[in-house]
């Protein structure tokens, strides 16, 4: 590409044959060289650029790995080698496109000028055209009129042909057909050429000509030139993509996550407003990786583009207008910007840019000031505009106001291995077999962290195995500088208390629970409520599942501060964590002053250890953190620390704290399991104490003064078997919010005087407190919402002062089997949501009163339990709890239910099973109501509690159309899903012959097992299946005493390895004698759609059985809405007919209803034969419950249940957990424990005790 102003002898007609010879064997040289990859001198460019710079900064280069062997890739010296005839376009048209090409970064080879000084011009142009990624020819009217753009355009079309370069054609007030064709203008210099150059020349110019017209080009006559050279330079920007390859064929894993981002940024949005993205992730991440690929894809469909590297550094050396005269420069080519102010720059920015189309990227932002000093406002940029922010801090984007935020992950396993693989071993793939034991150790170390990966990869690369072995045992003993002080660039960022936080967390707490951690840091002073999100923020931890983490680099860099000044002397750090370097302290009694935080590991093992003298603790003056987990200690402990403020302490050996302590600091005070006999010896005060536990210590016989505790929140005595009073001070602890006796088995009484002020009190625990006869004066306690009475079985009554808990939202009288009656003040408890009743073997009313407007009651009242009560008549009253969902009667002596039972629209769960004297019942609810599901939004974990209807073992229950009872209460809840998660199921008597083929369309023998294949029906809602079993109580004692399947009776999901089981939910003991004149049952499961994987999966479905149950018949259909719909109508019609409801009527003056439901899915299984021959044979299978897939909606609703049960949580420690355990049924925990069993081994089959544990009851809970 140089202009032709020159005349034709240039090239002489016939050139010599010796320079014919070196010319020849010069361009083969170079040719084979290309060929093999060899790079060439590439120029320096002022501008940096991109494909031979190296990365500036640790994350340009994170995720760059080694250039396969396989693959030789040539250094382009030019992006673009402009052809052009001088004399026509050179202060033209070819100016204007050069400059631009420039604008965009791209290196153009234009001109003469480039040209270096005393080597022959031809030579260098071959040289040129061959360097250079794009050519771009311009056709002219004199363009062939010139010998040396022909010769120039000849040598194009063969690099085009030889080498695969992408050439442009461009018409310039020429027709292409002529110039095609060598016709019009060009006959005429053709003609010229014939006369002065041999034929072969001639007919070479001729063929490429006519190869390079017919080639992609643009015809710009009668066009708008700018309009034409935007699009030209639209099109070579996007084939040079990308900017960045020197590095992009060698990344990995980039592409999904450069799609990602480019998604955010809507670029083919019909909104074109201006739009901001953030990238934002830990150091050495690949952020500015990411942005770069990012760039390098998009950048040519802007009209200005910037990328702004280093931003915090710029301004730290120039201030914001550095920052700008680069953008300017980049975007818009400005020059000689050194002459304007600030403030012109700032204008010049705000004026040019609103303008244009521009995509700016401004990487390591630091500051939100950074940002705000640029004057820039993506509002007032041109439509379309992109602006990208590269930060660790999230916070700055949020409060810039990025419109999208994109956190970049770590590598996955695979990437992580790939990188490394590359870094390490480079093309020499085939020694990797003797490293193989080494890689996983060495991921492990790097824990996905790109940097970390390549770093540790280039350091190994060459290298021995023994020098692995050694590398590796010297990064875990002192970590990778140039790992950490990437790393470390973020903690120089934060203010005081949050590096205190960040290094707390790396030495002591990752993993461990959020609101745990904020509670000892909130001890401690920290404020970690702002603290934590900012370090957040700043990319330094995460939370997940309630638990804060951080990168295993991150934990290194934070112990690596810690050790910094005496890496050997534990005894100078700030901070101890390993039981070793504890045991080294207080042995060498070196941690006097400097030792601020000691949070043992108690998974450590210390038996190696001999015992440990604890007089070491007691001269560590400057303590104020300490958790300890350790009882191996000698020697009396004589001082603590003054200036503590947190303790926690398991199985702390001594009977009373120390007699010089001073715990005027003190915040916290946790001693569980203790051997505290008396608190202390003489009073001390504790004027900043919040938390006292001393749980479990048995030895405790009374409590402390609470005189000297007067700031006390929460109080934890629970397990203190020998505590046989509470001090009447107590009653002044006017903050106390929690109070937990349980399982204080020898507490016969507590008197909370109504004359004191405990109106701050919301949880009280007396469970398991068996010598309790009497409970408290409740006059005072205004605020209460739980209080939990279960298994005081000497307690007989309950005072009529409990109608004065207004507020009281749960209360448990659960095993009080001495108790005889409730008072009717119950009714007062207008917010009481859960009333637990369960094993109160003579309480023999429920005082319900009816509920009014001026009466509210029980109205809010979510769940009942009234199991094996001595009750027998259910109070019409019941039927104004519309709020009630769950109702437990599993076991009592009912005869009947009340009418008013079918009012109850939310009714979700309806367990009637064991109720012996049950005669009859009148109408079940028929209608749904839509604000049902209470009970699963404040329960976490509650989606693994059933909705259903249980009628099972009820020995004298009438014989009615029970199988229309069931599809009728199955209609009803899936009609409304709110009443249950995941699924439910029911359990009836049957007292038919066979499964109604108008509703479960496919039947099977007892045995079949089938696979279900997918359906093209789009609109179904889920499966019900239907199994028929009887119970023959004369076949064996114990169905499970010999069987070898798991459960007495479930639905079997197997496939190769694993068995998933949905389970009956009751325990079918053949030694009771619940088998009466009724022993045939139907067992109805219905699973909704988004947790029917067994459709995808394929597996093999059946019902299995033990001895002593058989499985008769079982069916299953796929519902549709219209299924529901149409069931719905008939019921309502067969109610409507005749005088007696249909519920009612004897089972022989009922048929099946004249229901046509659509049979078009009848082929969605094929049945396995194979299988059937041995359904009853026992393979062993990791037993699990049926999986239920957790929908994102359902994970969002058990979050926030669960953040209502931390908020009770930091009430009360732990005993939330155990609040909702009492909801909960003993099958849901066991259910929850098996799941987790999945990741933690491989379980063959539940042991035989847990068989008959499994589901015991129908508990509601």
């Amino acid at each position: 590409m140089s202009s032709r102003d020159d005349n034709n002898t240039l090239f002489s007609a016939k050139p010599s044959p010796v320079s014919a010879n070196k010319s020849k064997k010069s361009s083969l040289r170079r040719k084979f060289k290309a060929l093999l990859g060899f790079p060439k001198p590439s120029d320096p460019s002022p501008l940096a650029h991109p494909y031979t710079a190296s990365a500036s900064t640790s994350a340009n280069v994170i995720i760059q790995a080694a250039a396969s062997s396989s693959r030789r890739t040539c250094v382009f010296k030019y992006d673009v080698f402009l052809s052009f005839r001088g004399t026509d376009t050179r202060n033209t048209f070819v100016d204007h496109l050069y400059n631009n090409l420039v604008k965009k970064g791209v290196v153009t080879f234009m001109d003469d000028k480039r040209l270096e000084k005393g080597e022959p011009i031809s030579s260098q142009l071959i040289d040129a055209i061959r360097d250079s990624r794009v050519s771009i020819v311009v056709f002219s009217r004199d363009y062939a009129g010139s010998a040396w753009c022909l010769e120039e355009m000849a040598t194009i079309a063969e690099s085009e042909k030889e080498l695969g370069q992408k050439v442009f054609s461009i018409f310039y007030d020429v027709d292409p057909s002529h110039v095609r064709k060598q016709s019009g203008v060009y006959e005429t210099a053709f003609a010229l050429h014939t006369e002065k150059f041999s034929p072969g020349r001639v007919a070479r110019w001729k063929s490429a000509m006519t190869s390079l017209a017919n080639s992609v080009g643009w015809d710009l006559r009668n066009k708008p030139e700018y309009t034409e050279i935007k699009e030209i330079i639209r099109k070579v920007v996007k084939t040079l993509n990308p900017k960045f390859s020197g590095f992009d064929d060698d990344l990995v894993g980039i592409q999904p996550r450069v799609e990602r981002l480019e998604g955010l940024l809507k670029l083919s949005s019909k909104d074109d407003n201006p739009r901001v993205i953030g990238i934002c992730g830990m150091g050495g991440i690949g952020k500015t990786t990411h942005a770069k690929v990012l760039y390098d894809k998009i950048s040519y469909q802007f009209d200005g583009c910037c990328f702004i590297e280093n931003v915090s550094q710029g301004y730290r050396d120039g201030g914001a207008v550095i920052i700008q005269k680069q953008i300017l420069n980049q975007a818009l080519d400005e020059q000689n910007l050194e002459m304007y102010s600030h403030f012109e720059i700032s204008a010049i920015l705000r004026n040019r840019l609103s303008c244009i189309k521009v995509l700016m990227v401004l990487d390591n932002v630091d500051e939100l000031q950074q940002l705000e000093e640029l004057a820039i406002s993506p509002k007032l940029l041109g439509r379309g505009s992109r602006i990208i922010i590269v930060t660790r801090d999230e916070h700055i984007l949020k409060v810039y106001g990025a419109d999208r935020v994109d956190k970049v992950p770590l590598l996955d396993d695979d990437e992580a291995r790939e990188l490394f693989l590359r870094k390490a071993l480079g093309n020499d793939g085939s020694s990797s077999s003797k490293y193989m034991h080494l890689i996983p150790k060495i991921l492990e170390y790097a824990q996905n962290l790109p940097l970390a990966v390549k770093v540790v990869g280039s350091l190994l690369h060459s290298r021995d195995v023994s020098q692995w072995t050694d590398a590796l045992k010297r990064m875990r003993k002192i970590p990778n500088k140039n790992i950490m002080d990437v790393l470390q660039i973020s903690f120089e960022g934060l203010e005081l208390y949050e590096k205190e936080i960040f290094l707390h967390i790396a030495c002591f707490f990752h993993g461990e629970r959020e609101d745990y951690v904020k509670q000892i840091l909130d001890s401690c002073g920290l404020h970690p409520h702002i603290g934590i999100p900012i370090i957040m923020e700043k990319s330094l931890v995460t939370i997940r599942n309630q638990e804060i983490h951080m990168h295993e680099m991150l934990q290194e860099l934070g112990k690596k501060i810690v050790q910094e000044k005496s890496p050997e002397e534990p005894g100078s750090w700030s901070r101890l964590w390993l039981y070793h370097d504890f045991y080294r302290v207080l042995t060498s009694a070196t941690g006097s002053y400097n030792v601020k935080a000691i949070v043992l590991d108690q998974k450590g093992d210390v038996s190696k250890y001999s015992q440990l003298r604890i007089e070491g603790l007691s001269k560590m003056m400057g303590l104020k953190l300490l958790i300890l987990h350790y009882k191996n200690f000698s020697g009396s402990l004589d001082f603590l620390s003054d200036n503590l403020q947190y303790i926690l302490w398991h199985g702390y050996p001594f009977s009373s704290l120390p007699l010089n302590f001073d715990p005027h600091s003190l915040v916290e005070l946790h001693l569980p399991n203790s051997n505290i006999k008396l608190l202390w010896e003489s009073p001390k005060s504790f004027p900043c104490l919040k938390k006292m536990d001393l749980s479990n210590s048995k030895d405790l016989m009374k409590t402390p003064n609470f005189e000297w505790i007067p700031n006390l929140n929460w109080l934890d005595l629970s397990g203190c078997t020998n505590l046989s009073q509470v001090h009447s001070s107590i009653g002044i602890l006017t903050q106390l919010a929690y109070l937990n006796l349980r399982n204080c088995s020898n507490l016969v009484s507590i008197d909370l005087n109504p004359e004191y002020n405990l109106c701050s009190l919301r949880v009280l625990n007396l469970s398991g407190c068996t010598k309790l006869e009497n409970t408290t004066d409740f006059t005072g306690l205004s605020n209460l919402e739980y209080l939990d009475l279960e298994k005081c079985t000497s307690l007989s009554e309950v005072p009529e002062s409990i109608g004065a808990l207004v507020m009281l939202k749960f209360f448990s009288l659960r095993g009080c089997i001495n108790l005889v009656q409730l008072p009717a003040s119950v009714n007062n408890l207008t917010c009481l949501q859960n009333l637990d009743l369960h094993d109160c073997f003579k309480l023999m009313n429920l005082p319900l009163r009816q509920i009014t407007i001026s009466s509210p009651n029980l109205r809010y009242l979510i769940f009942l339990d009234l199991g094996s009560c001595k009750i027998n008549v259910i109070p019409d009253a019941i039927g104004d709890l519309k709020c009630l969902e769950r109702l437990n009667l599993q076991g009592s002596r009912i005869q009947s239910l009340p009418e008013t039972i079918k009012s109850l629209s939310c009714l979700a769960y309806l367990n009637l099973s064991d109720c012996h004297e049950l005669v009859e019942l009148h109408d079940l609810p028929f209608e749904s109501s839509s604000s049902g599901g209470r009970y699963f939004k404040k329960v976490s974990a509650s989606r693994n509690h059933r909705s259903g209807l249980y009628i099972f073992n009820c020995s004298k229950v009438m014989k009615c159309h029970w199988m229309l009872v069931a599809i009728s209460w199955l209609a009803r809840l899936v009609k409304k899903p709110c009443q249950f998660r995941c699924g439910f199921d029911i359990v009836v008597p049957f007292m038919r012959t066979e499964i109604p083929e108008w509703y479960f369309n496919n039947r099977f023998e007892g045995d079949s097992t089938i696979r279900i294949a997918p359906s093209s029906v789009d609109d179904w809602l889920g499966f019900a299946f239907c199994a028929t079993f009887e119970v023959n109580k004369n076949s064996l004692t114990n169905p499970c005493s010999s069987s070898k399947l798991p459960r007495p009776l479930y639905l079997s999901f197997e496939s190769e390895n694993t068995e998933e089981c949905f389970d009956f939910p009751a325990c079918l003991d053949m030694e009771k004698e619940h088998v009466g004149p009724i022993s045939r049952y139907c067992w109805i499961i219905y699973i909704s759609r988004a947790h029917c994987h067994f459709v995808k999966t394929g597996t093999r479905v059946t019902f299995k059985a033990c001895p002593g149950l058989q499985v008769k018949e079982w069916g299953l259909r796929m519902l549709t809405m219209d299924d529901i719909g149409l069931i719905r109508r008939n019921f309502r019609k067969m109610n409507s007919e005749g005088d007696v409801p249909w519920f009612r009527r004897c089972i022989d003056e009922i048929s099946d209803p004249k229901i046509d439901l659509s049979n078009e899915y009848d082929m969605l299984y094929t049945e396995d034969e194979h299988e059937n021959e041995s359904n009853n044979g026992f393979r062993p299978k990791i037993q699990l419950p049926y999986n239920w897939y957790v929908t994102d909606e359902e994970e969002k609703e058990n979050m926030d249940a669960k953040a209502k049960e931390i908020n009770f949580y930091n009430l009360g420690h732990s005993s939330i957990v155990e609040v909702q355990q009492v909801v909960n049924s003993p099958s849901s925990s066991q259910e929850e424990e098996s799941m987790n069993m999945k990741d933690i081994s491989l379980q063959i089959a539940f042991d035989q005790e847990s068989d008959c544990s499994y589901m015991s009851d129908l508990s509601p809970r």
